[in-house]
């Protein structure tokens, strides 16, 4: 099962709004919210798109899991496809 790490020269900074990514070779910013930043936070070491699921429905448990997991894949496709994240 693949695992997915955060890309090496990502700056982040989280403020109360969310998590900021900066590319700093592009200098573009993203924002995350707060399913976002706990995924960013999580990859600081690789981790699964599983054990990510698990630790997503474990802090959101009132939300439906089916709307956890689709979120969980939109946005781990949307990094990858920034590059701001990779397969390990």
């Amino acid at each position: 099962m693949p695992r997915y790490r955060r890309a090496p020269d990502i700056v982040a900074t989280t403020l109360d709004d969310g998590t900021f990514l900066v590319d700093p070779a592009t200098q573009d910013i993203f924002h995350l919210d707060a399913l976002g930043g706990g995924v960013w936070n999580a990859l600081a070491d690789p981790e699964s798109r599983d054990d990510l699921l698990a630790l997503l429905r474990e802090a959101f448990p009132d939300i439906d899991p089916a709307v956890v997991a689709a979120d969980l894949d939109a946005l781990l496709a949307d990094l990858s496809a920034r590059g701001l994240v990779a397969v390990a």
